[in-house]
């Protein structure tokens, strides 16, 4: 049998893989910080998470406007696709290690999703357009307190980004569009890092939820759900 070189046998490749992250060693540095000599004794985890997708760590109210962020960014309820389908894993018997997959990549579609809708509000927060979308913003009939968390980030946007890059009084925006804006106004815009953020965010509650169902528990899952319309594009 005669073996033959493919193309990327004939390809100069470096030797080694490049660590961008991750310094391997008995005590692993993070962007040159030391894990268990320092970040674990002194920094939190909010503060790792920056620190792992920009490279830096935050000051005092990048530390606050992140963790604003994530929390409105955290809640997703069993009837969002991506716990959804956690709980159907976790009910159809699938090993434990495998239902973190399932829901994470539910949760990049459903971010995605998210992302594509909310575009033009980047565009409006840039100042390339002069309105958020539809989306983005509360409706006549959101509810007070909603109103409310909307008015108390806009007072401390001014204390976070200053008067010139803070959140205008009106239009309202939703808890979700709000806190992708404000990753945005911390310099967090590309698609990548705004995927690594939310999904760090939500990831934790989502996964509580599958561990919450018995694994197998077929007959504790409601048969009789609103019926489902299928339309098939022409």
């Amino acid at each position: 049998m005669t073996i033959v070189d493919g193309i990327l046998d004939r390809l100069e490749t470096p030797a080694t893989l490049t660590a961008h992250v991750v310094d391997p060693r008995p005590d692993p540095r993070v962007h040159g910080y030391a894990v268990q000599a320092d970040l674990a004794r002194n920094i939190g985890v909010a503060d790792l998470g920056w620190l792992a997708l920009t490279g830096e760590l935050p000051d005092e109210h990048e530390r606050e406007a992140l963790g604003r962020a994530l929390w409105w960014l955290a809640p997703l309820h069993v009837g969002e696709a991506p716990v959804h389908a956690g709980v159907l894993a976790r009910i159809s018997g699938a090993p434990d290690e495998v239902v973190p997959a399932v829901v994470t990549v539910a949760l990049g579609q459903h971010i995605a999703a998210e992302l594509r809708a909310l575009a033009p509000m980047f565009a409006w927060l840039s100042g390339q357009v002069d309105e958020p979308p539809a989306v983005a913003v509360l409706g006549p009939d959101a509810a007070p307190t909603e109103r409310d968390a909307w008015a108390e980030l806009v007072a401390d946007s001014v204390r976070w980004f200053g008067r010139e890059r803070a959140f205008p009084a009106a239009p309202a925006l939703t808890r979700v569009a709000a806190a992708y804006a404000i990753l945005a106004r911390l310099g967090v815009g590309d698609p990548a890092r705004l995927h690594a953020f939310a999904t760090w965010a939500r990831l934790p509650l989502a996964l509580a939820e599958a561990a919450c169902t018995a694994p197998g528990a077929v007959l504790r899952y409601p048969h009789d759900l609103p019926a489902y319309r299928y339309y098939e594009d022409e």
